[in-house]
Formats: structure tokens, C-alpha cells, sequence
């Protein structure tokens, strides 16, 4: 069995090791291999393993033998679902991959920007100590409203992050 693995940013050692174990023959590839060079990597592959890396309908038609295409993360946008389902190739991915991360990252973003801590921390990086003037206080957010752009998994967490101390 060949497996072709795109994206080398996402390097999963332990994963490439249990693979190889069991015998498949694991190819890795460079993160933005242009399309021709992919389609030429998977002509003789049976699995596809990626996350960033398009997966166009050509790429799928040049792989005869490839039985599934695994998306490690959430999102399919990068895979042409349609082109896989004429095939017949099975396409799966991670659903529940790192929503509390993304909400508490989210989180601690909005914190950070409620209190002009990026500003804080470049004029403490350039002048050394700062006076606390009027200029560098932070917006207090018990109470504040806190708006979310839809009710996924992510918005769900930030909602319950948020608790009761938004409106």
C-alpha cells in the first residue's frame, strides 16, 4: 500500500512510524507542490493524507487506485468533494480538531486587545519603562457585549467561555 502525505508542516513522526510499520509505503511531500507534480506523486498512490494542499478533480483523476482521502484538521474546502464521490473515493476528516484551542486563542486575543496589551508590550519593548497614563488603560469587559459570528463548535465554546460576564 502507498500513501502520499502533503503539507510537511503538520510532521506527525509517530503517525509516519505506525504506517511504515505496517508496511505502507509513506511519500512525503513539500508544502505547495504545484499540481502537476502532485498528480504525477499520486498516480500509483492508495490513500492521500493532507490538510492545506488542494485536491482538485484532476488530482483525483490521475490516482486510478486511490481508495480514501484523509483530511487531518476540519475543514474539506480544499477537496473536491464531487470529484472523490464520482469515484467513489471516501473523503474523512477530524471534526472535532481543536475547537476549545481555536475559542480559548480567540479568548485570550480579545483579552489582550481589550487591555492594549500589544501596544503595551511595543512601547515597553521600545521605551523601557511606561508612565501608566490615560493613554495605555485598558477597556474593563464585565458587563461589555460580546458579539459572535455564528454558532459552530468554536462560537459555541467562546460562548461558554464568556459565562455571564457579557451581555
Amino acid at each position: 500500500m502507498k500513501a502520499v502525505r502533503t503539507d510537511r508542516e503538520l510532521e506527525c513522526p509517530g503517525i509516519d512510524a505506525g504506517l511504515r510499520a505496517r508496511g505502507v509505503e509513506l511519500v512525503t511531500l513539500p508544502d505547495g507542490i504545484p499540481e502537476a507534480d502532485l498528480m504525477q506523486a499520486v498516480a500509483d498512490a492508495d490513500l492521500l493524507l493532507m490538510c492545506y494542499t488542494p485536491i482538485t478533480a484532476r488530482v483525483i483523476e490521475a490516482a486510478p487506485r486511490l481508495n480514501g482521502i484523509v483530511k487531518y484538521g476540519v475543514g474539506v474546502d480544499a477537496i473536491d468533494i464531487p470529484a472523490a464521490m464520482r469515484r467513489g473515493i471516501p473523503v474523512v476528516n477530524v471534526p472535532d480538531y481543536a475547537e476549545e484551542t481555536v475559542a480559548e486563542g480567540a479568548f485570550a486575543l480579545m483579552i489582550a486587545l481589550a487591555k492594549r496589551l500589544p501596544s503595551i508590550t511595543a512601547a515597553v519593548s521600545r521605551d523601557g519603562w511606561i508612565w501608566p497614563e490615560q493613554r495605555w488603560l485598558g477597556r474593563d469587559m464585565s458587563g461589555a457585549t460580546l458579539g459572535l459570528v455564528g454558532r459552530g463548535k468554536i462560537g459555541r465554546r467562546m460562548a461558554r467561555l464568556a459565562g455571564q460576564g457579557f451581555h
